[in-house]
Parts: structure tokens; C-alpha cells; sequence
């Protein structure tokens, strides 16, 4: 992890510009940070359009200086978001990585 969290959990909030609600699946932050997870279980590759979604989420929630994102896939990621993961500041975490560490 980035940083020592002192709260988590889900976050259901109103989205401003977009008029209706938004999920966050996994939020963890104390002071200054926040790790913003999105939790996919279904049989297709997770692509770079979910990590925009949560990127997109995330900007509702403007008091954290240090933003972090986690995607969680059941069956993987496309070769796509493999390729550009670094460059987005995305963590990756299929279930044999789950398994694995």
C-alpha cells in the first residue's frame, strides 16, 4: 500500500456535473491520500475504460492531494491497460496475483 490508511470502505455520493450517483467500490484515505479501487467479478478482461470511470469518480473527491487506483479483475486485463498501467498510476490485481502473494 502507498500509505498507512486510517479509514475504508465503499463510497455512494451524488456526482455534481453528471446529476446522479456515483460508487466507488473500495475507498481507503486518511489526511492528505486516497486509494480509489474499482472490483470487477465477471468472465471478460478489464480495459482502460474502467480505469477512466474511476479516474472520472475520483475527481468528485477533491480534498486529497495524493490520489492512488487499484482495479481488481476476476478473469484479467487487456494487453491495452497491461501496456499502459505505469503510465496511469494503476495498480493491477487479478486473482493469481491475489492467490499468489
Amino acid at each position: 500500500m502507498p500509505f498507512v490508511f486510517g479509514r475504508i470502505g465503499r463510497w455512494w455520493g451524488n456526482h455534481p456535473a453528471k446529476k446522479r450517483q456515483e460508487e466507488i467500490d473500495i475507498l481507503a484515505v486518511d489526511n492528505e491520500n486516497a486509494i480509489f479501487g474499482e472490483c470487477k467479478w465477471r468472465n471478460e478482461l478489464v480495459g482502460v475504460d474502467i480505469y477512466n470511470e474511476l479516474l472520472e469518480k475520483s475527481k468528485i473527491l477533491k480534498q486529497y492531494t495524493n490520489k492512488y487506483y487499484f482495479l481488481f479483475s476476476k478473469s484479467g486485463f487487456t494487453t491495452e491497460l497491461k501496456e499502459k498501467a505505469k503510465e496511469l498510476n494503476v495498480e493491477l490485481v487479478d486473482l493469481e496475483r491475489i492467490y499468489k502473494e
